[in-house]
């Protein structure tokens, strides 16, 4: 295969994707995942794989032509490709982040060239010839086409196969009624007693991190306005999401609506996703706000739900239901979920967040219904910070690293402490999200729908990783 040709890759996400080549630095997890202790060695078996199912797809002929319909121009679709190895075999381990194909796959190594073409702007014959040329075998076409049509059949290709299997998973989870706990057993327990006790040791070192100085905790009755708390693993960042739930007052007794405004690892096509949903947690339900979300997503029209499959698995929504649960056990809390894509795409673009229609849109409807409907509302923004190191590509992390990641960190935190949305989004975009800031794009809507007053950094921390990785995390609050 032509340079030119492999250099062209299937378009990945932003916030949580690989790319299938290994080659470039860029390739590495951009998030941590929760309960991920350590990043999958590459040249190493993933841990459990034994009990994934795969599929090694052979260089055998298994379709007869014209057996079935094929993509004229087939396109993977967002996937997550990690290199492995089994036993003395070379593979490539796919994962779906959005959820329509459950298990692992895996695939030849060999097939990986063959991958990188399917961007859709080759035609099935444009590829089976470019094999040929370059194979020089004459069973590369039913090759290209045995192989295309399988991925096809494993809804690896963005293809009416595809989109019909997605739409109908899609809707299935629409009509649920309950967003059943994804993370429980894995990121904090399952059991309410192990659970209460989990969570009141975060808040305990929650007030001491009050206590030593860098933020202490409010003591006016009133809401503030907007919180800012990390969805880091609570196994690592619990203290931290507890300390921004202390700014709540406990004995509040008024209804309370919470906006949290997570990240969308897997949202792909979309700028962000709503939920009509109810949470399950340790501790009890916690409703949605259901009349504030059909009331936006009634402005928003068909774009309000159409990426809702990936509430299903996403984390940053359900760690703050446990924490808010927690808090509150009695109190009427309603929860509006909402979670939000990147913005590297539109930077690419020349564009900036004002220059798209769909996220004024967004801005503007939750801006109303909020105003129509009253109520004590607090906006939060369920964020993380920087991502660097080994597990995200870069050299391992060292005193120096630390110290530029802070100062970097810092500037843009102190933007979004003024409350100026466009100053925090400047300060990520003027740096080209040099160190992967997952939570860009929520932490600018919640500022621009808030418009909050001057806030308070209760708290900044860098949380280091054996294998010379970091993620940075922060706590703040808005009157």
């Amino acid at each position: 295969m032509s340079p030119a040709r492999l250099a062209r890759l299937p378009r990945l996400s932003e916030n949580h994707a690989l790319s299938p080549d290994s080659n470039d630095p860029k390739a590495s997890r951009r998030i941590i995942l929760p309960g991920e202790e350590h990043a999958p060695a590459p040249a190493e078996e993933p841990p459990g794989a034994e009990a994934t199912p795969r599929i090694v797809l052979p260089p055998g002929s298994s379709l007869a032509e014209g057996q079935e319909d094929l993509p004229e121009y087939p396109k993977l679709r967002a996937l997550e490709v990690l290199p492995v190895r089994s036993g003395d075999q070379d593979l490539i381990l796919i994962t779906d982040p959005q959820g329509v194909v459950r298990a692992p796959l895996a695939l030849r190594i060999e097939v990986l060239d063959l991958l990188q073409l399917l961007d859709g702007t080759l035609s099935l014959n444009e590829i089976s010839s470019l094999v040929a040329r370059e194979s020089k075998d004459l069973r590369a076409s039913r090759f290209v086409r045995d192989l295309i049509g399988q991925l096809d059949r494993l809804l690896l290709l963005d293809s009416p196969r595809f989109h019909e299997a997605f739409d109908e998973l899609r809707d299935q989870y629409h009509r649920l009624e309950i967003r059943q706990a994804a993370l429980e057993g894995v990121s904090y327990p399952g059991d309410p007693r192990e659970a209460e006790a989990f969570v009141a040791r975060h808040e305990e070192q929650a007030r001491a991190i009050a206590a030593e100085g860098q933020a202490t905790i409010a003591t006016a009755t009133q809401e503030p306005r907007a919180l800012l708390v990390p969805h880091l693993d609570p196994r690592r960042a619990g203290a931290a999401i507890a300390r921004g739930y202390q700014e709540l007052p406990q004995d509040a007794t008024e209804p309370l609506r919470v906006i949290v405004y997570g990240v969308g690892h897997a949202l792909f096509d979309d700028l962000y996703a709503l939920t009509r949903k109810h949470f399950e947690t340790p501790f009890g339900r916690l409703d949605c706000d259901l009349a504030f979300v059909d009331s936006v997503a009634s402005r928003l029209g068909p774009t309000a739900y159409r990426s809702e499959l990936v509430h299903r698995d996403e984390h940053s929504v359900e760690f703050q239901a446990l924490y808010l649960r927690h808090r509150f056990p009695a109190r009427a809390l309603r929860l509006v979920p909402l979670v939000c894509g990147g913005f590297h795409a539109l930077q690419a673009n020349g564009l900036g967040p004002r220059d798209v229609p769909e996220l004024e849109a967004l801005i503007a409807a939750l801006r109303d219904v909020e105003r129509e409907q009253g109520g004590a509302t607090v906006h939060v923004a369920a964020v993380d910070l920087s991502h660097v190191g080994t597990r995200f590509g870069d050299p391992s992390v060292d005193e120096r690293t630390q110290q530029e990641i802070e100062a970097s960190d810092r500037a843009a935190l102190d933007a979004a402490r003024r409350g100026d949305a466009e100053a925090w989004y400047e300060s990520i975009a003027s740096r080209q999200d040099a160190t992967r800031v997952c939570g860009w794009a929520a932490t600018y809507l919640m500022l621009r729908v808030a418009e909050p007053g001057e806030g308070r950094l209760l708290h900044y921390e860098q949380s280091r990783e054996g294998d010379g990785s970091m993620v940075t995390i922060a706590t703040m609050a808005w009157p």
